[in-house]
């Protein structure tokens, strides 16, 4: 058996939430040719940020999360605006967050948050050379609090489950990727 796409009968908005717009979706199962609604999240793709000092100190956030109700440590993150580049976003949103900049920002790795019902594609970069260049410049959305963490703590942190956030954890994946033998979540 040879797998197909599922054409798209009919899609309807039900909600446009600001960052993200909700659609059912009837599609045709190519196997059984019946019609099936599903439901499909639209929103931007995002970016995430593993920022190293020239310590190799790992550039932390520490945030309130309203969809699980407390405070996650993560690394800093957000959404590519239209007309950004993924390395743009990457820069933009590692200086507001955190006062800080970096040498470059080279992309570690991209991955599918949820393909189940969400489009979108969250990319990683990783930002070497990392130094505090002003304040952040957080918007009225966000309170973040910042902290640097030797990279060697990471693994723990995550086992502790002080990481627990799916994104950041496939993000240090990338990282133990990109650096064979000298990191391992």
């Amino acid at each position: 058996m040879t797998l197909e796409p599922w054409p798209v009968e009919d899609e309807e908005l039900i909600a446009d939430l600001g960052i993200f717009s909700a659609w059912t979706v009837d599609t045709r199962s190519p196997r059984t040719g019946e019609i099936r609604r599903m439901t499909r999240i639209n929103t931007s793709d995002w970016i995430n940020i593993i920022a190293l000092t020239p310590d190799e100190d790992v550039l932390l956030v520490r945030q309130y999360r309203h969809g699980t109700r407390t405070f996650t440590l993560e690394i800093p993150g957000g959404l590519i605006d239209p007309g950004e580049t993924p390395e743009q976003a990457a820069i933009r949103e590692l200086r507001e967050e955190t006062g800080f900049a970096g040498i470059t920002a080279h992309l570690i790795g991209t991955v599918a948050p949820n393909p189940a019902f969400l489009n979108n594609h969250c990319s990683t970069f990783l930002v070497e050379g990392c130094e505090r260049v002003g304040d952040p410049e957080q918007d009225g959305g966000e309170d973040l609090e910042s902290e640097l963490r030797p990279l060697a703590d990471i693994p723990g942190l995550i086992a502790g489950g002080e990481i627990v956030n799916a994104l950041v954890l496939c993000a240090f994946w990338w990282l133990a990727q990109e650096r064979p033998g000298r990191f391992r979540p």
